[in-house]
C-alpha cells in the first residue's frame, strides 16, 4: 500500500507497482494533514491500478502546467528541433492561459482546446497561425494518451482554409529588393536563401562541402540530411552570410523592412524566396521528385503545390534575364 515519506520539508507518496518497481509522487505540500488526504486518494487509485482499471500514470493528479513541462522536457530529450520546441511552448502557453495551470490533465476535453481557439480568434490571429497551434496541442494530447495520463484521444480538427498558391518573387521584385540593400552581409544572406531554397532556420547550421551545401539531419525539418548544389558565383556570398550568421528572427524582420522599401506586397514574405527557388527548379528540371529532395520535403504531397501553376505561366514570369557580372557589393565585404 502507498506510504508517505518526507524529503526537504515536502511530503511524497511512495507507491509499489506491479513487478517490484516504485513510483514517487509529489504532494507539493509540507502540511501533514493535506499530504495524508492526497495519500488516501492515491491509495484508492492503487486498488484500481491493481485491478487494471486505470493506467500507472493515473495514480497521480497531474496539473496541466506540470504535464506541459514534462511534455516539453520529453520532446527535448527526443531531439526535437529548437524551432519545433518553441512552437510547442507557444501553443501550450495559449492552452494553459485559456484554461488553468492547475486543471487536472486527466479531465482535458476538446472543449478546453476550443476555448483556446476562441481566444486566439479574439486576438485576431490568422487561421493558418491558429492551425499551427492546434497541431502542437494535438501532439501534446497524443503524448498524454501514449504516456497513460488520459484514456481517450483528445483531438481537434484544424480550421479549413482556402488553399493558397505559393507566393514567389518575380525577377523585377528581386531586383527592387536587392537595390534597397547596401550592407554586403544582408545582400549575401538573402542571395543564399533565394538561390539555395533553404529554410531560414537552416542557414546557420548548413555546411559548405565542395560544390554542395549540406543541411545536417538534426537541423532539417524532415530529420533527414540533404545536399543542395551551389554554383561557383554563389560561394563568396555563402561565406559572407556564414561569417557570424544573422539569427532567423533578425533575417525575417530585415527582409520585411527591405521588402516594404521595395514596394513588395505584404503577403510575399521571406519564405517566398524558398518558393521562388522551388518554382525555378521545377522549370529547369520538370522533375517534381528532384524538387522535393532539394527542398527536403518528407511527403511529395507538400511539393505538389508547386505544380498548381501552369508551366508556360511560370516560364513567362520567372524567366531570368541574361546574367550580369557579379554584383560589386561582394567585393566590398
Amino acid at each position: 500500500m502507498a506510504t508517505l515519506v518526507k524529503k526537504h520539508n515536502k511530503y511524497y507518496i511512495r507507491v509499489r507497482l506491479p513487478g517490484g518497481k516504485e513510483k514517487t509522487i509529489s504532494t507539493q505540500t509540507g502540511n501533514r494533514r493535506e499530504a495524508e488526504r492526497r495519500l488516501r486518494l492515491v491509495q484508492d487509485r492503487e486498488i484500481l491500478l491493481k485491478a487494471k482499471l486505470i493506467s500507472e500514470a493515473e495514480l497521480e493528479d497531474l496539473g496541466l502546467q506540470d504535464a506541459v513541462d514534462r511534455f516539453i522536457k520529453d520532446r527535448k530529450v527526443n531531439g526535437r528541433r529548437p524551432t519545433t520546441i518553441e512552437s510547442y511552448e507557444l501553443a501550450l502557453d495559449n492552452l494553459v492561459d485559456a484554461n488553468s495551470p492547475s486543471m487536472l490533465v486527466n479531465s482535458i476535453t476538446n472543449k478546453n482546446i476550443r476555448k483556446m481557439i476562441e481566444k486566439l480568434h479574439k486576438e485576431k490571429l490568422k487561421d493558418s497561425t491558429i492551425n499551427i497551434r492546434i497541431r502542437s496541442v494535438n501532439a501534446f494530447t497524443s503524448w498524454l494518451l501514449q504516456e497513460g495520463y488520459i484514456l481517450e484521444r483528445v483531438k481537434v480538427a484544424q480550421i479549413k482554409v482556402n488553399e493558397q498558391l505559393p507566393k514567389f518573387l518575380t525577377p523585377g521584385e528581386l531586383d527592387n529588393l536587392y537595390a534597397q540593400i547596401e550592407t554586403p552581409k544582408w545582400y549575401s544572406t538573402f542571395k543564399v536563401l533565394e538561390r539555395l531554397g533553404l529554410r531560414v532556420g537552416e542557414l546557420q547550421y548548413s555546411i559548405l562541402e565542395g560544390d554542395y551545401v549540406t543541411i545536417p539531419s538534426e537541423h532539417a525539418k524532415s530529420r533527414r540530411s540533404r545536399m543542395v548544389p551551389i554554383t561557383v558565383d554563389l560561394i563568396p556570398h555563402y561565406k559572407i552570410a556564414m561569417d557570424k550568421p544573422y539569427k532567423p528572427d533578425s533575417i525575417t524582420h530585415a527582409f520585411r523592412s527591405y521588402a516594404d522599401d521595395a514596394k513588395i506586397p505584404e503577403e510575399k514574405t521571406l519564405h517566398s524566396l524558398r518558393h521562388t527557388f522551388a518554382l525555378r527548379c521545377l522549370i529547369e528540371t520538370n522533375n517534381i521528385v528532384f524538387v522535393k529532395d532539394l527542398l527536403g520535403h518528407q511527403d511529395i504531397k507538400t511539393t505538389m503545390i508547386y505544380t498548381k501553376y501552369p508551366m508556360d505561366f511560370l516560364v513567362k514570369v520567372l524567366k531570368e534575364k541574361p546574367k550580369k557580372k557579379s554584383n560589386q557589393i561582394v567585393a566590398q565585404a
